[in-house]
């Protein structure tokens, strides 16, 4: 789970990369790189110890709206 908070709100389908459901296009449609999740996880793991990250419970309010 390389982007957690991405996890139910993928708009975009790599078969169909016209569609996508935000204000602006993406800059790319490239699926991500191995070192792209390594360094995601590695900047969860540094941001961690600052709570910058919604709890599950909040998360779920965002996820109904």
């Amino acid at each position: 789970r390389p982007f957690p908070w991405c996890i139910g709100k993928q708009e975009t389908c790599p078969f169909q990369p016209q569609k996508h459901c935000d204000i602006t296009s993406p800059i790319s449609l490239a699926a991500p790189k191995k070192t792209d999740y390594i360094l995601t996880q590695k900047l969860i793991k540094t941001l961690k110890p600052f709570w910058v990250f919604e709890k599950e419970e909040e998360l779920q309010i965002f996820h109904n709206l």
